[in-house]
C-alpha cells in the first residue's frame, strides 16, 4: 500500500489509469452496467416520488439532463437521476460489499461528463475507477460493515463516486486524495432507510455529494487525507477497526466488475428476493398452478435474505420491495414481479393477500453457513403444499442475471426496452422505434459514442 495511506493509494491508481490498461471484459461489463443503470433511471423518472422530488427541488440552471425533463446543474442532475436510478430497486447489485455501486457512481459520472463534454472513453474509465475503488474498499471492510447496519451503497459508493468525478474534473493525485479523504470523513448512511422514500433519495444525494467533494478538492482547499486511519478514521468508526488491508493491493489486478461481477436484476425488488421469485415462478406459474390450488408455501432462506427482506406484511409499495411474501405472491400470479405490480392496488387486492397469508418463512442454518453464503448468498428453498395434499419443492442458489447466469443480450435488451416503455406509458416521451437502443442510451445523457 502507498505509505501515505488508503486515500493516496486510491488516488495514485485512479490518476494513473488509462483506458488501454483496462481489460476488454471489464470495459464490456462497465458499458452494460451503465446501460442497465440508464434504463432503470428512465423508468425511475416516471415514479411519483421522483416527480415530487423534482417538483419540490430548486433546480437552478445548467446543461445536465434531468430524467424528469429539463436541465439543471450537475449536482442536481446527480441527485434527481441518482434517486431515479434506485427508486424501483431495479438497478444492479454486487455481493462485494452487498451494495448498489452503479446507481451512485453512474449518475455522478453522467452528470459531470455532460457538464464537461467528456468523451465516452473518459466516461467509461471514470465509471470503472469509481466502481473498482468502491468495491475494493468493501473487500477491505468485509461484509461486517453491512451486517453492522451501514448501508454500503452510500458509504462505499460515496468514496468511489468521488474518485470518479475527480478523474473527470482532471484532479491531480494530491487533489484526488483530498477529495477521497473528504468523502471518507463524510461517509455514512444506515439501513434504517430501507422501505422508505429516503432510500433512493440517499442514493442520489450520495452521487450529488461526490461531485461537490471533487469540486472542493479541485478548488485547492484541503481535506484530511488520513481519514481512513486512526481512532477517528473510517475503518475504526464505521467498521470497528476490522480491516483486510491486503485487499488494496488487488486494485487494478482483480477487477471486481467481473470478479465476482454484478447481478443485473430481472425484477424491481431487493436482490435478496430474486432467486425466490425465479423458484416460485417455476414451481407454480410455469407449472400452471393457480393461487387457489395452493394450501401453503414454506420458505427456507439464509440469514442475509431474512435481514434484507424485512416486511412480511408490507403496507406500501416501497415496503413491498423488501417483502418476500409480496414477491412470492407476484411470482405465483404473474410469474414475475413487474414494475406495474408495485402499486397499492396490487398490494391490497384480495387475491394477492390470499397468497401472502399462505407463506411461511424460516432461516435455514445450512443455507446461512459460511460455505453456502460464499457460493449462494441469497438463495431460497421452497416447498409448495397443494390443496390436494401433493407437494412441489425446489432450490435456487442463484437468480437468472447473476454473474454465473448472465442475462442474454436478448433479455438484456428486453429489460432496457421495457423500462423505456413503462416510462412512456406513464408520461415520459421516448422514441421506442429506434432500432439501436445503445444509440438512444448515448443520446439521453449526451455521452457521444456509447451507441457506436
Amino acid at each position: 500500500m502507498d505509505p501515505r495511506g488508503i486515500a493516496f493509494h486510491f488516488a495514485r491508481w485512479a490518476c494513473g489509469l488509462r483506458s488501454a490498461d483496462i481489460p476488454a471484459p471489464v470495459q464490456a461489463t462497465a458499458r452494460r452496467a451503465m446501460l442497465d443503470t440508464l434504463a432503470v433511471t428512465v423508468a425511475g423518472g416516471a415514479h411519483g416520488d421522483i416527480r415530487k422530488l423534482a417538483a419540490g427541488w430548486p433546480l437552478g440552471t445548467g446543461v445536465c439532463s434531468l430524467v424528469t425533463g429539463g436541465t439543471s446543474t450537475a449536482e442536481t442532475a446527480a441527485l434527481i437521476n441518482g434517486s431515479a436510478a434506485h427508486v424501483w430497486d431495479f438497478d444492479d447489485t454486487s455481493y462485494t460489499g452487498i451494495m448498489h455501486g452503479s446507481a451512485v457512481v453512474f449518475p455522478a459520472v453522467a452528470a459531470m461528463a455532460q457538464e464537461l463534454g467528456s468523451s465516452d472513453e473518459d466516461v467509461r474509465t471514470a465509471f470503472i475507477i469509481g466502481s473498482e475503488i468502491a468495491y475494493v474498499l468493501a473487500d477491505i471492510c468485509t461484509h461486517q460493515h453491512y451486517f453492522e447496519g451501514w448501508w454500503s451503497t452510500s458509504t462505499f459508493g460515496l468514496i468511489g463516486a468521488t474518485a470518479a468525478t475527480a478523474f473527470l474534473q482532471g484532479c491531480d493525485e494530491d487533489e484526488t486524495a483530498q477529495a477521497i479523504g473528504l468523502a471518507a470523513s463524510a461517509a455514512g448512511g444506515a439501513k434504517s432507510v430501507f422501505g422508505t422514500c429516503a432510500k433512493p433519495f440517499l442514493c442520489g444525494e450520495t452521487a450529488q455529494r461526490a461531485i461537490t467533494f471533487a469540486r472542493f478538492a479541485k478548488s485547492g482547499l484541503s481535506a484530511p487525507t488520513n481519514s481512513f486511519h486512526g481512532a477517528t478514521g473510517f475503518l475504526k468508526l464505521l467498521n470497528n477497526g476490522v480491516e483486510q488491508i491486503s485487499e488494496i493491493e488487488t486494485l487494478g489486478q482483480r477487477w471486481r466488475l467481473v470478479d465476482p461481477g454484478l447481478l443485473v436484476k430481472r425484477y424491481p425488488v431487493c436482490s435478496a428476493a430474486q432467486a425466490a421469485i425465479d423458484l416460485i415462478a417455476e414451481l407454480t406459474f410455469e407449472a400452471g398452478i393457480k393461487p387457489e390450488d395452493i394450501n401453503a408455501i414454506r420458505f427456507e432462506i439464509p440469514e442475509l435474505v431474512r435481514i434484507s427482506l424485512v416486511h412480511d406484511n408490507p403496507q406500501t409499495p416501497s415496503e413491498a420491495q423488501f417483502s418476500l411474501p409480496f414477491a412470492a405472491a407476484c411470482a405465483v400470479r404473474y410469474g414475475a414481479v413487474r414494475l406495474a405490480d408495485l402499486t397499492a392496488e396490487t398490494l391490497n387486492s384480495a387475491l394477492h393477500q390470499s397468497v401472502v397469508q399462505k407463506i411461511q418463512i424460516s432461516v435455514a442454518d445450512d443455507l446461512s453457513a459460511e460455505d453456502m453464503r460464499a457460493r449462494f448468498p441469497e438463495s431460497a428453498r421452497a416447498i409448495i403444499i397443494l390443496q390436494d395434499g401433493s407437494r412441489r419443492s425446489g432450490f435456487c442458489g442463484e437468480a437468472y442475471g447473476m454473474p454465473h447466469r448472465k442475462l442474454t443480450d436478448v433479455d438484456f435488451s428486453a429489460k432496457f426496452r421495457n423500462c423505456l416503455k413503462f416510462a412512456e406509458i406513464h408520461g415520459q416521451a421516448f422514441d421506442l422505434d429506434q432500432d439501436n437502443i445503445l444509440q438512444l442510451a448515448g443520446n439521453l445523457f449526451a455521452i457521444n459514442g456509447e451507441g457506436k
